[in-house]
């Protein structure tokens, strides 16, 4: 990925009705929209797997299609976030933050550590990049914090 902060793009830890990542995924679904999200961040949007928007939509429930029209359709971050509770599974507020705090502490094995050595060539050169959350690792690259 690049080091730079696509314009609007909020950092994954942002939250919005305790459900962290979907600030930034609402962010990404309408920089997309414009034509003025990055192409490596297209690969990914709303796909499930081991992704950050992958597993927003596993813990959820959603279909990342369904979550996409609702992004699309909608004016304000509440309204989206009113259409996500109306047809997410139910979490309760203590499921949603040891979600967001499992994705947090958690560090790859080696095989993905090898693949965020090829996503992030130039932190990889820097740090080790298995040692750092996901979280920190995309922060890092998009220059909200700086690499150690």
């Amino acid at each position: 990925m690049s080091r730079f902060r696509p314009p609007s793009l909020r950092s994954p830890r942002e939250t919005l009705g305790g459900y962290m990542i979907l600030p930034r995924l609402i962010d990404k679904v309408r920089l997309h929209a414009l034509g003025k999200l990055p192409p490596e961040y297209l690969e990914n949007l709303l796909k499930p797997g081991l992704t950050l928007d992958g597993r927003f939509l596993s813990f959820t429930g959603l279909e990342g299609e369904k979550l996409h029209r609702a992004i699309l359709t909608t004016r304000t971050d509440e309204e989206v976030l009113a259409w996500v509770e109306q047809n997410a599974h139910p979490h309760s507020a203590e499921e949603i933050r040891k979600w967001a705090e499992a994705i947090d502490v958690y560090r790859p094995d080696p095989a993905m550590a090898q693949h965020r050595k090829t996503i992030y060539p130039e932190m990889a050169s820097k740090i080790d990049v298995a040692s750092v959350s996901v979280l920190d690792l995309i922060d890092m690259d998009e220059g909200r914090i700086p690499v150690p």
